[in-house]
């Protein structure tokens, strides 16, 4: 009976203060929403790729070299720690198709690591020299079906193969190909058996290798020569995705803190304030015979049952919602065979750590009145005198009028529930600066990249077969430039990363620009280092670093004579000379032109124009604006909801002191001022903290990308001035909500209230 009384009292106090106690349930319901959201997306997709990883056998090492014969192979084998290995011919060809895009090909020996996985037509037979295993989102984007008859030219060679098979493959979960994001017109995959290779003699170029010895390259290196070796966590798929994955990670980790700090901070105000206009029904409980502890678990319960609820319904929703926002533009990026949410007990975990907080601040609300007696609880509780603090003894005070004067003053007796605007307001300038700021960092990268850097109109992908003279003949012909793009291995400082070596000579087709996008030039006869690149290997302009082109052993040691800044494309610029002192020949593999090349060029695989790899760049933002809407939902959901019940919470706390400003003949609009002044003044303040914190949150944000991308963050003055006037209008159309009730406040009840 006594329990159910205190619990319908809990319900009166609840409908009497609602809005505020739906702010904390909301609050409650957000931080696990998100965080049981993201937190599902991003625990689904690595349990899938884990899974994926594991039935396909991916490899653990891949070590490339121009021929492995069957004496490499053996002195390979004769290593204890090496499980299995298989070697297999991977090349770039042109599918005779339209368009005439780029195939991978890898002739295989076992198909026992890093295997195909079928989903439509039959399994990789190793005897079958007639079958070709294609790329399944190479063959929709085509429409390619099983049976059909398809045409690849390589190394001066054709073959006709017939399509047995359509799937996928682990190793190009990501598949990166010669424009930024994967575009499956252009670029594929295919698995055939090594018979059906056109020569008897098959030059295998990589072996793949599983062992779990960490220490496996060592041995390996005491064995035998190679050219490259690339760890699991260093391919470029693998890498690629794990970036991703990490990036969502953090953000589902990040921005619960929010929302988390607000609710907390939200309820102790609330319940602080509860108690105190409730002393006499507490020194009535008390008189009654309700013990110390039943009073302080009716408050508790308070809190309690708000935050459970709101946990409750985040765990149930939050997975079952965000995750499949985000799939469908992470499935147009990666390719893996299914795509669900997942879970980890640790979304539980942060549930109830929550609800235990909440219960903690609830109790500091509550402690020291249930503390009293019943005689003390039953009358009005003394103010405490304050003296004035050093500022109100200043010549500025003297001269504030009584608009600053009284905001001044109820700000500092009211400091929680100043605070819990001031972070409210920082976290909504957080959010949206975090949105739109990434909005002007996705456009300035495509300006810069399309704009400042590359002039061209035509980008022509040289085949692997086409001689020194034919580049050449085409370069004359469209009056282009030689481009070498090829990956290499960089290290200093005992670090070590895969990035690109750009070869060219200086041209008017591409600019090279520093981190603040402003034209600049390499050094002819020098080492040019990417300002990312130099980030990642904590180098700077005239210290050394060591690199080497995959497919060559030879290390070389290089002075970083400029560090240039690249929004795509992370690594080192030298110029051919430069690339020839070192031993290397000058290899294009691109050729770039104003010229705008439509036509089938002899010697050439595939002709982008400058029109697709823009479009290629807007499918990218298509996906980072369903990001960016999410960001500015939350900020505007956060900013309404916490401005709404803080102003409720301020203007019951000074209702008493507004009647009584009526009383002595303050008008309306004088006391909407003072009220509108205060709302404005905790508004500036949030939102001057909220633009630094919002630029650091979306540094971090945008380095947890990978090591491909280096993302411009230059705040946009219109960006900043939009996020102003969101915030300060929020904050004036409160104001404006609660001009009614200013209006219509009721003298004698609230002043009675207040005695009371």
């Amino acid at each position: 009976m006594v329990i159910f009384m205190l619990f319908k009292k809990m319900l009166r106090d609840m409908n009497e203060h609602k809005m505020q106690f739906i702010a904390i349930f909301l609050m409650s319901f957000l931080t696990i929403w998100i965080f049981s959201g993201v937190g599902s997306e991003v625990a689904g997709i690595q349990q899938t790729v884990n899974e994926y990883y594991d039935e396909t056998d991916m490899a653990d090492f891949w070590i490339y070299s121009e021929d492995w014969g069957n004496e490499s192979i053996n002195k390979i084998t004769e290593i204890s720690t090496t499980d299995e290995f298989e070697r297999q011919l991977v090349l770039r060809s042109t599918a005779n198709i339209t368009g005439n895009p780029t195939l991978t090909l890898h002739f295989i020996e076992k198909d026992k690591l890093s295997k195909y996985y079928p989903v439509e037509g039959e399994s990789i037979n190793i005897n079958d020299e007639d079958g070709i295993w294609l790329d399944k989102r190479f063959a929709d984007a085509h429409d390619i079906k099983i049976g059909d008859k398809l045409t690849v030219q390589f190394n001066g060679l054709s073959m006709e193969k017939t399509i047995k098979g359509l799937g996928y493959s682990p190793e190009y979960v990501y598949a990166q190909g010669d424009s930024l994001i994967p575009d499956f017109k252009l670029q594929g995959f295919a698995y055939l058996s090594y018979k059906s290779f056109p020569i008897e003699d098959i030059p295998y170029n990589v072996v793949l290798i599983k062992s779990d010895d960490t220490d496996y390259q060592s041995k390996l290196d005491d064995k035998i020569e190679y050219d490259t070796l690339i760890p699991f966590d260093d391919h470029v798929s693998v890498k690629q995705f794990q970036s991703e994955i990490d990036q969502h990670n953090m953000m589902g980790n990040l921005f619960p803190i929010i929302f988390v700090v607000v609710a907390l901070l939200t309820l102790l105000t609330t319940m602080t304030r509860i108690v105190n206009h409730q002393r006499t029904q507490v020194g009535t409980l008390k008189a009654l015979g309700f013990s110390n502890r039943s009073i302080t678990l009716h408050y508790i319960s308070y809190g309690f049952y708000l935050t459970l609820l709101g946990c409750i319904l985040g765990l149930i929703v939050g997975p079952n919602t965000l995750p499949y926002l985000f799939f469908p533009s992470m499935s147009s990026f990666y390719t893996l065979p299914d795509w669900h949410s997942g879970f980890d007990i640790k979304f539980v975990y942060v549930a109830l750590l929550m609800i235990l907080i909440s219960i903690m601040v609830t109790y500091l609300a509550a402690k020291n009145i249930s503390k009293e007696s019943p005689a003390s609880t039953l009358v009005p509780k003394v103010p405490k005198i304050k003296s004035k603090g050093l500022f109100e003894k200043t010549k500025f005070w003297k001269k504030m009028g009584f608009n600053g004067r009284w905001n001044y003053r109820d700000i500092k007796r009211n400091k929680i529930r100043s605070l819990v605007t001031v972070i409210s307001i920082i976290g909504c300038t957080l959010l949206l600066i975090s949105a739109l700021g990434m909005n002007d960092g996705m456009n300035d990268l495509k300006s810069w990249q399309y704009g400042d850097i590359c002039h061209y109109e035509s980008q022509l992908i040289i085949e692997d077969n086409t001689t020194i003279d034919q580049i050449n003949n085409i370069s004359a012909e469209v009056n282009g430039l030689q481009v070498m793009n090829q990956q290499i291995e960089i290290k200093s400082n005992n670090i070590t990363k895969t990035s690109s070596i750009m070869v060219y000579n200086k041209s008017d087709l591409i600019t090279p620009t520093d981190k603040n996008m402003k034209s600049m030039e390499l050094p002819e006869d020098g080492i040019s280092l990417t300002e990312k690149s130099a980030e990642l290997l904590g180098v700077e302009k005239g210290e050394s670093i060591e690199w080497h082109i995959y497919g060559d052993d030879k290390w070389i040691n290089s002075t970083i004579d400029e560090i240039y800044a690249d929004p795509t494309t992370q690594g080192i610029t030298i110029r051919p000379a430069k690339l020839e002192k070192f031993g290397y020949n000058f290899t294009p593999d691109m050729i770039v032109t104003k010229k705008n090349i439509n036509d089938k060029m002899e010697g050439i695989s595939t002709i982008n124009n400058f029109s697709d790899l823009q479009n290629t760049w807007d499918e990218l933002m298509g996906s980072s604006n369903l990001l960016i809407a999410i960001l500015v939902i939350f900020a505007i959901g956060l900013s309404v909801v916490m401005l709404y019940s803080l102003g409720i919470l301020a203007f019951t706390e000074v209702e008493r002191d507004l009647a009584t400003l009526k009383v002595i003949g303050f008008k309306t609009k004088a006391i909407r001022r003072l009220f509108l002044t205060q709302n404005i003044v905790l508004s500036v303040i949030g939102f001057i903290f909220g633009v630094p914190i919002g630029y650091y949150v979306l540094r971090i944000m945008m380095d947890s990308s990978g090591d491909t991308f280096y993302y411009p963050i230059n705040y946009n003055p219109i960006t900043i001035g939009l996020a102003f006037v969101f915030v300060i209008g929020l904050s004036v159309l409160v104001n404006l909500l609660f001009s009614r009730k200013i209006k219509d406040i009721d003298m004698v009840k609230s002043l009675k209230k207040g005695r009371d």
